[in-house]
This record gives C-alpha cells, structure tokens and sequence, in this order.
C-alpha cells in the first residue's frame, strides 16, 4: 500500500507545484526573476520535478515507517518540519547568490506545499 501512497502523493505534488507556477502573477514574477536553463527542454525540466516529488515521498514514508507514525495528520506536520531543509538552502541563494526574494519565498511556498500535501497523503497509507 505504501507504494501507491507515494505514486499518488507524487502525483499531486506535481500538480499543486503546476497549479502554483500557472498562476499568472506567480509565473510572471518566476519568468521576471529566474533565467532557465538554455538548451534543457521543458520535457526534462518536468520530468526533474516529478523525480523529486518521488524522491521527497519516499524520504517522508522512510521517516514516517521509521517512526512508527501514521495517519494524514503526523504525515502533515513531519512535511511542514521538513520545509526548513528548502527554507535553508532558498535563504543561502539569497544571501549568497542575489536569488529574488519574491522568487525564493515562491519557490519556498512550492516546497512547503508540496511537503505537507505529500505528508499528509503518504500518512493515509501508513
């Protein structure tokens, strides 16, 4: 049952983070702010996101099966206490490599998103 509450829960991370970014102020802000990459398609681009989405639920089924937590609840509360992993490295770019603040704390939204929304679906299936 587990692998199926990771497959699903990386399913809708992909598609909360989807939802976020077609937001046209959100993706008028990204498109202001960030520069792509040049010559990675957009195919590849998405396909990372889904590699990490999958990998972020697996982390946070490992945990959880570690733990012995179980329930959409303590699933929530361990992606949100995990959202100061990207909270950490978004804050470096900024101080350290002139990273936007308004693309950060978009980016920073995206994760907290996805990592409670992963949680809380990963804790349904432990």
């Amino acid at each position: 049952m587990i692998v199926l509450g990771i497959a699903l829960a990386t399913v809708a991370s992909f598609l909360a983070s989807a939802a976020l970014y077609a937001i046209p102020a959100v993706s008028t802000l990204i498109a202001r702010t960030s520069t792509p990459r040049p010559g990675l398609p957009v195919a590849v681009q998405m396909l990372t996101v889904v590699v990490r989405s999958l990998l972020a639920a697996g982390l946070i089924a490992g945990l959880m099966a570690t733990a012995g937590w179980h329930g959409a609840g303590a699933g929530a509360l361990l992606g949100l206490a995990l959202s100061v992993l990207p909270l950490t490295l978004l804050s470096g770019g900024v101080i350290h490599e002139n990273t936007a603040v308004p693309a950060a704390g978009v980016h920073l939204l995206d994760w907290v998103v996805k990592l409670v929304l992963t949680g809380a679906i990963v804790g349904l299936f432990l």
